[in-house]
């Protein structure tokens, strides 16, 4: 017990120097291990104070910045405090032990100062102990440190450096220094001088040092365990503002959504009572009892009109600026105190108040004048250096520090999911949660509000930080249960000093709420997180005992099967998040599509863009397609999960080291000798309309009918992008006008740019029809440039010569600039350095989702176990192989160091794998209908195999039903196919085996593909002999590239967005079937890749005087290819081999070698191999 444990530390103290000299004891820093809970008894024998208590006995301690104001001998039965002259925190603690109050100014600036109490209890049991304030008060906490020192701590409270209510921030108007006061100097400061002051008051050092404080105190724990790991050995953390640039932010644009007053979104406040009931109703018995006390994972439906469920959409949804996520939404279960943000005619002080004298100092600025930029203005300025981000605690860990964190599952000031994200951030950061159950718990209480109080009786007290004084203004402890498992401080306590780690703490609540004297009403056990606890079925959940619950009780506190990397806090529910835990909210995040990403979203609010795709395609083919797209995803999460969790169990010291290995491996290849490009086009197709059409300039439009393949940048602020069907962005952008597509106009427009880039470039890659990659680096050589003056110089020459404007990245590698060339859109450039250092840092704090490559199944599937950045890849990087397998390995973590090709060539260059095209069209069952698709479908296939000049062994067929899921089938005819009616007789049989195996086959989309391809090319003599270069496998196939590039591993692809069968019925049925042809280019594979422009062949004269020398006889010919080839003809008669045969046998007299090739030629026939042809070009078709 704690009280035995003084009694030892007395009867042998350890001596060790004082601040002043001599020697003076010390208690040691453990306690006998032993009983589970242990109780901690006030009135046990401790120590007394070495001086007396008034001003002149502590002036030598401080320094001429800080001087004692007052103190006052406290007799022990008697209050303490300032009254209404101290206007956050006027009621007084009563009841006190006798202590010695202090009171201290300390002067942080020339124009700021702040002040802080201190409470020095008679008998002192060695220990510190700090509390914190709320919201933004200016005051001591005085009812906060009476319930401190009555557990025998010597408490301290700053007054955060000014002196206010909660709601009033005017002290903070062109204050710079008092913000600072606030942020974090005053509490630093203050814990300093108070240490200072305690051991100089008993002549003894403090033993172990602690911290309690909820909402902004809860932030000022933090911050201070941050900047100062040393001032604290646990700290109490309850419901944290940890993120105040963010989170007073939000408090402003929530209420929004339920502005103005007049506004038929409006949702009244009386309702919320309604609401909240209705969550009751359907959420109740999630947790396996029906007790009016929830976690809920979807949000309810109720009595409202469309434009109100909207609304309260929003107010669950997180808060999306700029396509990123700024705050987390509100909890379910939070409705009873919505009031407080979303009920007045105005936002609260929280919000506007803190835009106004903290951010702006501008009291003029209204909430009229929202945008949602704003947040990241604050979260880039962070007035005060508020904010407690320091989430790598690793020097708090490594000094024994815990951190024991809490928060109410019905908060509606601060939503619960802040306190996730500020968990998994700090997991990220520190290698995941395996190394942060050790110093870091966290618990989410059911039922509980902010800080204090419930309206569905959940048992909510432990003596959390902030709720003793809620009983009255002289609790101490939990009433009745003075114990570590009903005590969150003692929790804390016993964790630090014995080892004893917090499994769980027993909340309770009372008859009468606030009323110990009334008997207990409910018991239940809290688990730390990601756990939560479960009523098992028998056994009263109501235990009153105290006893431990899961043995006694019926109540067991499982374990998880989620870890906290797959719940970053996002929500549209209190314990889900976009990554993986409600499915709701990962649902809306897939309909957002893979353009999430594009260039013109930054102020986009996609949350509200995420409602309305949902609500356009929620109960289509489509959405139920997609839907069970992502219950699977939701599954295979689940899966990785459980496997990271078993290997977090794991001694992955070889896998750390495996790592780091093909790190270096990796490094190795580093080059950074190269300028590479990446140019694209800004809004290529929109461009192009545009110049016939400027007066589009300032309105917004798109081109595509059913679905857009691009809208221009007006357009884009209301949502809009490409891959999104036409009739969802008229949804979004009711102004909206639909061109139609012009592909003859936009490959003119494009070989304009094309012939441009050749001038810097000859062999520049075209990505597609509107982007390109360049290596510069010889051209900046030749004309002794830096490579952001080449670019900006073509740039404008492209702007110049074709009236369209360019974007561009320049990097070391392709990779680099493609992420680069999207920093500055439109018309702009992003020059990434080439030296690692620089490489290194873009990439550590980059989102996975901006690497070309990673779409939304694998960025989920990385968020979910803590991936969320590129950064991130090193700190799981002993985990990645085993979950997502080797070539995902490899790939992260060559994005992890920043690496990437720097061989640019001709995109005809790359090998062809296959040659397909596929046809959209309206649903369709009609097997006589289905058949003419086909044949069609084979002879614009063959079309392609023609341009193409190859054939193909494998011939694959693929359809998508009406309910959106896709079926390939492939055989290996007997021989290589490419005529039509080849291809349409080897596909017709699986298609008919498709309809037996799906009865009623209805489809919506058919294609054909061959794969493994041979070459049909005419073999080029001339060039095979080295007399001339091979012409251009481009060149021979008609001019279009098509689908060139080397298909990708699979985890890398990603589909283009599709829609519902609704998204076509507004385009022309010619359009329709056009758009979907081998012809179309963006059906086929998204953008065109055409061929880099060839310069002018020489004059013919020049040609004329050629000769060609004979490569048998060494004669000089007429250069003329098929008299040419009759002498060679001639040269390689029979009896000119039979000589040379003679001559050679006649040097090397082998008859046994010279025959070997022939029996291994015949040998081969038997086997049905097929000889070695003369010609490569006979061999599978390979471009360069």
């Amino acid at each position: 017990m704690l009280g035995a444990k003084t009694e030892h530390q007395m009867t042998a103290p350890r001596h060790i120097p004082a601040l002043g000299g001599g020697n003076l004891p010390i208690l040691p820093r453990s306690l006998a291990r032993g009983e589970r809970s242990f109780r901690w008894s006030p009135a046990s024998t401790l120590l007394a104070a070495s001086r007396p208590c008034n001003v002149e006995a502590f002036n030598d301690v401080l320094d001429v910045s800080a001087q004692v104001v007052s103190a006052v001998s406290v007799p022990s039965g008697h209050s303490y405090g300032e009254g209404t002259a101290n206007l956050a925190y006027p009621i007084a603690p009563t009841n006190l032990p006798e202590l010695c109050a202090l009171i201290i100014n300390v002067s942080s600036s020339e124009i700021s100062n702040y002040r802080f109490g201190l409470f020095l209890p008679t008998q002192w049991n060695s220990r510190f102990l700090a509390v914190g304030n709320g919201a933004f008060s200016g005051g001591i906490n005085w009812l906060d440190m009476g319930s401190g020192v009555r557990y025998g701590h010597a408490v301290m409270s700053t007054d955060t450096g000014h002196n206010s209510s909660a709601v009033d921030l005017t002290w903070a108007l062109n204050n710079q220094e008092r913000k600072k006061d606030f942020g974090y100097r005053a509490m630093h400061g203050s814990v300093e001088l108070a240490k200072r002051l305690t051991e100089a008051y008993y002549g003894e050092r403090i033993s172990y040092s602690y911290y309690s404080g909820a909402s902004t105190g809860g932030r000022q724990g933090l911050k201070e365990a941050q900047i100062s790991p040393a001032s604290f050995d646990g700290l109490l953390i309850g419901a944290p503002a940890w993120y105040t640039s963010h989170l007073q932010t939000w408090s402003t644009k929530v209420a929004l959504y339920n502005l103005p007053v007049t506004d038929k979104r409006r949702v009244d406040p009386s309702f919320f009572g309604t609401l909240a009931n209705e969550v009751i109703r359907q959420c109740d018995e999630v947790d396996g009892l029906k007790d009016g006390i929830q976690f809920c994972r979807d949000i309810p439906s109720a009595c409202l009109t469309a434009e109100q469920e909207e609304t309260i959409r929003n107010v669950y949804s997180g808060f999306y600026a700029e396509g990123k996520l700024a705050f987390p939404g509100m909890g379910l279960s939070s409705e009873a105190q919505w009031s407080f943000l979303l009920g007045g005619a105005a936002p609260t002080p929280f919000g506007d108040a803190y835009i106004q004298y903290f951010l702006y100092d501008n009291p003029d600025w209204h909430w009229t004048q929202w945008n949602d930029s704003i947040v990241w203005q604050a979260d880039e300025v962070d007035p005060g250096n508020c904010t407690a981000d320091g989430y790598d605690m690793t020097e708090l860990k490594e000094r024994g520090g815990k951190i024991l964190m809490y928060h109410g599952a019905a908060d509606a000031l601060i939503p619960p999911g802040s306190s996730k994200l500020f968990y998994e951030r700090v997991t990220r950061a520190m290698g995941g949660i395996g190394t942060l159950r050790d110093w870091f718990r966290y618990f989410e209480v059911p039922g509980l509000q902010h800080v204090t109080g419930t309206v569905v009786d959940a048992p909510w007290y432990f003596a959390g930080a902030g709720s003793q004084g809620r009983l009255s203004t002289s609790t101490y402890s939990t009433p009745g249960f003075e114990d570590s498992k009903h005590d969150a401080l003692l929790a804390l306590m016993a964790w630090v000093e014995t080892g004893t780690a917090v499994d769980e703490l027993v909340a309770t609540t009372w008859k009468s709420q606030a009323d110990p004297a009334s008997g207990v009403l409910r018991q239940r056990p809290l688990c730390p997180f990601p756990e939560r606890q479960t009523y098992k079925g028998s056994g009263n959940p109501d235990m009153t005992s105290g006893e431990l619950p899961q043995q006694q009780n019926g109540l067991h506190a499982p374990e998880s099967d989620e870890t906290v990397e797959d719940r970053i806090a996002q929500p549209n529910c209190a314990d889900a998040d976009e990554a993986s835990g409600s499915d709701l909210a990962s649902l809306k995040y897939s309909l957002l599509g893979p353009s999430l990403t594009k260039a013109g979203q930054d102020k986009v609010d996609q949350s509200k863009v995420a409602e309305i795709i949902y609500n356009a395609s929620k109960g289509s083919k489509f959405f139920n397609r997609e839907e069970e797209r992502d219950k699977a995803l939701t599954v295979k999460i689940d899966q990785i999960l459980a496997k990271k969790r078993q290997l977090e169990k794991l001694d992955l010291t070889r896998e750390l080291k495996a790592a780091d290995t093909l790190l270096a491996q990796f490094e190795a290849s580093r080059d950074l000798t190269q300028h590479i490009v990446h140019l694209d086009c800004d809004a290529f197709y929109a461009a192009v309309e545009q110049l016939d059409r400027p007066e589009l300039a300032d309105l917004p439009f798109a081109v595509g009918g059913g679905v857009l393949t691009t809208c221009n940048y007006v357009a884009r602020k209301f949502g809009c992008r490409s891959g999104m069907a036409g009739f969802v962005a008229k949804k979004l952008c009711p102004q909206l006008i639909l061109l139609p597509l012009n592909f003859d106009k936009y490959n003119a427009k494009a070989a304009e740019v094309r012939e441009i880039l050749a001038d810097y470039d000859p062999r520049f890659e075209s990505a597609s029809i509107d982007e390109a990659y360049l290596n510069i680096t010889q051209y900046c050589i030749d004309h002794g440039m830096g490579a952001a003056d080449v670019v900006s110089q073509m740039r404008k020459e492209i702007h110049e010569k074709t009236r369209i404007t360019v974007s561009a990245g320049i990097a070391a590698n392709a990779r680099l600039a493609k992420i680069c060339s999207n920093m500055n859109k439109p018309n702009g450039q992003f020059v990434l350095p080439r030296n690692r250092e620089a490489i290194m840092e873009f990439m550590r704090d980059l989102s996975c989702r901006h690497v070309n490559g990673i779409g939304r199944v694998l960025e989920r599937e990385l968020r979910a176990v803590g991936i969320n950045t590129c950064g991130d890849v090193y700190t799981q990087r002993q985990f990645v192989e085993k979950l997502f397998g080797e070539k995902t390995y490899n790939f992260l973590m060559r994005c992890y160091l920043g690496l990437g090709r720097t061989n640019i060539q001709p995109a005809e260059e790359y090998e062809r794998k296959s040659v397909g095209t596929e046809r959209t069209f309206r649903d369709m069952d009609d097997p006589a209908q289905l058949r003419e698709q086909l044949r069609r479908i084979a002879e614009e296939l063959e079309k392609d195999m023609r341009r193409a000049e190859c054939k193909g062994r494998t011939l694959c067929i693929k359809v998508k039903l009406h309910t959106y899921e896709v079926l390939t089938r492939q055989v290996a005819p007997p021989k290589a196919v490419c005529l039509a009616d080849d291809l349409y007789n080897y596909s017709l049989p699986m298609l008919v085996k498709l309809e037996q195996e799906v009865p009623g086959l209805k489809l919506r989309l058919m294609g054909l593909r061959c794969t493994h391809l041979l070459s049909t090319k005419k073999p080029d003599t001339m060039a095979f002999l080295g007399f001339r270069p091979r012409r251009s496998d481009s060149a021979e196939a008609g001019g279009s590239a098509g689908e060139s590039k080397t298909t990708k591993a699979k985890f890398i692809g990603e589909e283009w967005e599709e829609w519902p069968p609704e998204a076509l019925e507004d385009v022309p049925a010619d359009h329709a079937e056009r758009s979907s042809g081998a012809d179309s280019p963006f059906h086929r594979h998204g953008k065109e890749i055409l061929p880099n422009p060839k310069k002018e062949q020489q004059p013919a004269e020049e040609a004329s005087e050629e000769f060609w020398d004979c490569p048998i006889c060494n004669r000089p010919q007429t250069p003329d290819e098929r008299q040419f080839n009759e002498h060679i003809d001639l040269c390689l008669s029979r009896q000119t081999i039979r000589d040379t045969v003679q001559q050679v046998a006649a040097s090397n007299p082998s008859p046994t070698k010279t025959a070997a090739p022939e029996a291994k030629k015949t040998k081969e026939k038997k086997r049905g191999r097929q000889p070695t042809l003369v010609d490569p070009r006979q061999k599978k078709l390979r471009f360069g």
